[in-house]
């Protein structure tokens, strides 16, 4: 790949960005306002909108490296969000409650865990509890399973241990896993050097320290002989996770193209991955699980009026989202809700 091509990869923007959309990245707000309280110590040298001391120039591809230090229970958390790269954090200290696509994980102390850029993940349960985090978030270019990592240039690693990392992140899903003690160090070393507070001057330091722990952990994952699966890195996975959560954004108005243009796909490649995976085409599904969601809201949500759900699931009239609950269930939405 090109210098102008990894660079259009590079600022290629989150799938969408607000809470409650298909897959958001989150700002790590709760924490920011978590820390100006002085609930938590955030120590952590960032860019874009995630808090922390500004990179500025430095450490190219890194969007967050550093971490929190909770002395005590929380009265909040992070909720369900994504990353626009990829993080790997290990527990220095406590425990905590995390969930990644619905999996609820029991972090402790000398684990670490691993986030892929689409996956939903959530700190606390609701709250985070008394805990030490460090973590390195990385922009690896991708934000979603079928696309090419792009690791940074300054790690100056072979090209075939590039690809070793890579394969071993995307078709691994491997979440928790218990840190080996060269990992451990380098965390530490990791969270002492951004304590110090001196971003330009200590980023070769940096560097290195990073590029130590990838290879530290790269390693590890290999003396455990990962199973390795092609489907989680293929299109098709991408197709079913833009399904798996497309009730979560029936509002939307969803073309073909705009739903294959969400799953960076041709609208052919994603129509057959769509017919292969509900036996339906994309606008007869979208259809079904808009009906699907009316007709539950109907019976849970019984001071909304008829026009008002059919509008939040995504229908453009009353008259249409009428016509088309009839032809499904043989009844009106009125009987039905009677």
């Amino acid at each position: 790949m090109n210098a102008e091509a990894k660079a259009r990869a590079l600022l290629r923007p989150a799938v969408f960005t607000e809470p409650g959309a298909l897959m958001y990245a989150g700002n790590c707000s709760d924490l920011y306002e978590a820390s100006l309280a002085g609930k938590v110590m955030l120590s952590a040298w960032t860019r874009r909108k995630y808090p922390g001391r500004p990179l500025g120039d430095a450490l190219p591809q890194v969007l967050s490296v550093g971490g929190w230090d909770a002395a005590r229970m929380q009265d909040w958390g992070l909720k369900e969000h994504c990353n626009e790269g990829v993080k790997i954090a290990y527990m220095a200290r406590g425990s905590m409650i995390l969930k990644i696509d619905g999996q609820r994980h029991e972090v402790s102390e000398g684990q670490m865990f691993v986030v892929r850029p689409w996956q939903l993940h959530q700190f606390g349960d609701p709250h985070v509890g008394a805990s030490q985090i460090v973590w390195v978030l990385f922009d690896v270019g991708v934000r979603r399973p079928h696309e090419n990592w792009l690791w940074p240039d300054w790690m100056a690693w072979s090209e075939r241990d590039i690809d070793r990392l890579t394969t071993l992140l995307s078709r691994n899903e491997q979440h928790v896993l218990t840190a080996s003690r060269e990992v451990a160090r380098t965390f530490h070393d990791i969270a002492q050097i951004v304590a110090g507070n001196d971003v330009v001057g200590s980023e070769t330091r940096m560097r290195l320290s990073i590029s130590t722990l990838l290879l530290q952990f790269m390693e590890q994952l290999e003396s455990q002989s990962p199973q390795l699966d092609a489907d989680l890195a293929s299109s098709k996975r991408t197709v079913q996770i833009f399904l798996d959560r497309l009730s979560h954004a029936l509002d939307e108005d969803w073309t073909l193209e705009n739903m294959a243009a969400e799953c960076s796909l041709s609208r052919t490649q994603f129509s057959q991955h769509c017919q292969a995976i509900t036996n339906m085409t994309p606008v007869r599904y979208l259809q079904m699980i808009r009906l699907e969601a009316a007709k539950r809201w109907l019976s849970e949500r019984a001071n909304v009026s008829v026009t008002e759900i059919a509008l939040e699931a995504g229908f453009t009239s009353s008259q249409y989202f009428a016509t088309c609950y009839k032809r499904r269930f043989g009844l009106t939405p009125q009987e039905s809700r009677r």
